[in-house]
């Protein structure tokens, strides 16, 4: 029949969805649901004669002629060797957030980042990201989105944080190829929540009681050999926990103390040395090797390194009475001790490996104490051998 008005606006279906075809244009019809949703559809067979159907939109939301119009135009573009239907499916594909995360993880993130913060980035966007936008062209992203889901993510504000953040650089790689218009970053005008950052540092006393009860335990079988060398590295030497895991007795260098890291979180700088005091020294040497194991701190299977020191530093931490430090506050405690004892940031920047004094400067407070005695030395000096 022909499709009027009057017609469309009487379709009804029963118990399943019907269609209705316009005489005048072959493949142009409406669908009908039970539930009285009707739909303008056109029908075609593509070039290798598969039935192929595409919405075109809901009848009230455009008029018959209007959807005429279009049908016109997709049975042209068939004609022409196209395939309206695969195209939205392809359309939808490239350009949906998950698809953004795919491509940003593979062509930036593949061969630039770390293993570790691969790992990271997969966690945040399984965790958070993709299961509230994965769906989304990243079209129909708007920064009111992005505002809504970093707010609901308020009672984890580091990983709140950590989410925005991979959000903001997955839509400005998409500025850069091309996927969304110059400027047009949705995440980048969102501030994330500040965050407390703990500052804890172990005193004289908790040094010793650390160590005390390390010796006990280790003493008792209670923490293995090598779980306790790597706590007693991380203390002296200042070292993230994963340099510490990831040590090979290749990069140790005895003769001349100290230790050429290869693998560490700013290796994209080339090697970095770490200065070995004899305290260090005496525990790399006392230290057993695990035949054909390249590591330091040897793992349960034959040839691998420790993967995970948690279970041990929680029965250090409890046994001696210091259940609020974390284990990368060891690496805090260095630099405090360092600070305190005069040693000038610059130095302890690069006893730490930092590459930018701005990662240094957290421990310049240190410096009160040691200041203040320094002034009291001097000001004593002057007020005994001069005239005021």
């Amino acid at each position: 029949m022909k499709l009027t008005k009057k017609v469309v606006s009487e379709l009804t279906a029963d118990t399943k969805d019907m269609f209705v075809w316009d005489e005048s244009l072959a493949g142009f019809g409406v669908r009908v649901k039970p539930s009285g949703v009707k739909t303008y559809v056109v029908q075609y067979r593509n070039r290798f004669g598969r039935s192929k159907r595409v919405s075109i939109g809901r009848v009230g939301v455009l008029t018959l002629d209007q959807a005429r119009k279009e049908a016109g135009k997709l049975r042209g573009d068939v004609a022409l060797g196209g395939d309206p239907a695969q195209s939205r499916t392809d359309d939808r594909s490239v350009d949906t957030v998950r698809a953004l995360s795919e491509r940003y993880m593979r062509e930036h993130c593949q061969g630039r980042c770390k293993e570790s913060t691969i790992k990271a980035h997969r966690w945040l966007l399984d965790r958070y990201v993709l299961p509230v936008f994965g769906a989304y062209r990243i079209r129909e992203i708007t920064s009111q989105d992005i505002a809504k889901f970093h707010q609901r993510l308020q009672e984890v504000k580091y990983n709140a944080n950590r989410a925005l953040g991979l959000l903001k650089a997955m839509f400005g790689k998409a500025e850069q190829w091309g996927l969304i218009g110059p400027n047009s970053n949705p995440a980048s005008s969102i501030k994330p929540f500040r965050e407390n950052k703990r500052q804890r540092y172990l005193s004289p006393e908790e040094f010793k009681r650390l160590f005390d009860t390390l010796d006990q335990l280790e003493h008792l079988g209670v923490v293995g050999t090598y779980p306790a060398a790597a706590i007693r590295l991380l203390a002296l030497t200042g070292c993230r926990l994963s340099e510490i895991l990831h040590l090979k007795w290749s990069d140790v260098d005895i003769d001349r103390r100290r230790i050429l890291l290869q693998h560490h979180k700013t290796d994209h700088k080339g090697e970095k040395a770490i200065a070995l005091n004899s305290n260090v020294v005496q525990i790399l040497q006392d230290l057993p090797r695990q035949k054909d194991n390249p590591y330091v701190i040897g793992g349960r299977d034959e040839g691998t390194h420790l993967v995970n020191l948690q279970k041990p530093w929680k029965r250090l931490r409890e046994q001696a009475d210091l259940r609020d430090v974390r284990i990368h506050d060891l690496r805090h405690s260095f630099a405090s001790v360092a600070a305190s004892s005069g040693v000038s940031l610059p130095m302890i920047g690069a006893l730490l490996g930092h590459n930018s004094p701005q990662s240094t400067a957290r421990y310049a407070h240190l410096y009160d104490d040691p200041i203040r005695e320094a002034s009291e030395l001097v000001g004593g000096f002057i007020a005994n051998r001069t005239k005021i």
